[in-house]
């Protein structure tokens, strides 16, 4: 129980001269942190936001690790991650309006408990593919609606509805999964906008190992002409 292989890659991708993407892949004993954040396009300092997020983060998940429960502890990372980000667009002008996505995950035991804000993802991928979080878009909620509008889709269809640091206060969804022989999966949407469910499902599973599947999915959504960073983790548990 608490074993397991994780790896996490970033690119910058086909199109953009930034890389606003920060990854992070922390172990703690039998603990992994994980988290992928996606800094908001167009707005000022995302990539200054998106390394807070996981610096943040990964510093109260050290320092609470044994000390509470690991649901517990990813919500208070996540509240001090959020309350940072937003102090520092309020002091310095230069990073007012920034803010990030942020999909993260504390491994142990059999399983693991995610957190997810904005539309970075968490997928189950084995004999299938499950997405585990639900994204905080315009899009996501045209679904919901019953008007899914990628026939129609306007120009603003990719805005995220909810961010990491633009607030004083912030509501992640909790999410708590088993492995059962699955590999988890977090990305940000330069993935998932540029590679189907199916797509992704193959590549990590054809692949050696989950060093090389990291590779191949960034490879894969840069010959796609990716339009966004890309960044994934891949983690599983060893038997």
């Amino acid at each position: 129980m608490g074993n397991f292989a994780a790896c996490g890659k970033s690119d910058i991708g086909a199109v953009r001269s930034t890389n606003q993407d920060s990854v992070l892949v922390r172990k703690f004993g039998d603990i992994y942190l994980l988290a992928v954040a996606d800094g908001l396009g167009g707005q000022p300092a995302g990539d200054v936001a998106s390394k807070m997020a996981v610096i943040e983060l990964e510093e109260t998940v050290k320092a609470n690790i044994g000390k509470v429960p690991e649901k517990e502890i990813l919500i208070q990372a996540v509240v001090k991650a959020n309350r940072e980000i937003y102090l520092l667009s309020k002091e310095n002008p230069e990073y007012k309006g920034m803010g990030t996505t942020l999909v993260a995950a504390i491994l142990f035991g059999d399983g693991a408990v995610i957190a997810n804000i904005g539309d970075s993802r968490a997928y189950l991928v084995g004999d299938g593919i499950r997405q585990i979080t639900q994204d905080h878009s315009l899009m996501q909620e045209m679904a919901e609606k019953g008007n899914n509008g990628r026939e129609n889709a306007s120009p603003q269809k990719n805005i995220v509805t909810r961010v990491l640091g633009v607030a004083a206060e912030v509501t992640p969804d909790f999410f708590e999964i088993k492995f059962a022989g699955n590999a988890l999966l977090l990305c940000s949407d330069g993935i998932t906008n540029t590679l189907n469910d199916a797509e992704i499902q193959k590549i990590v599973n054809s692949q050696p190992g989950i060093d090389a599947a990291c590779d191949r999915l960034l490879a894969a959504a840069n010959e796609k002409g990716s339009k966004d960073n890309v960044t994934v983790i891949l983690a599983k548990e060893i038997k």
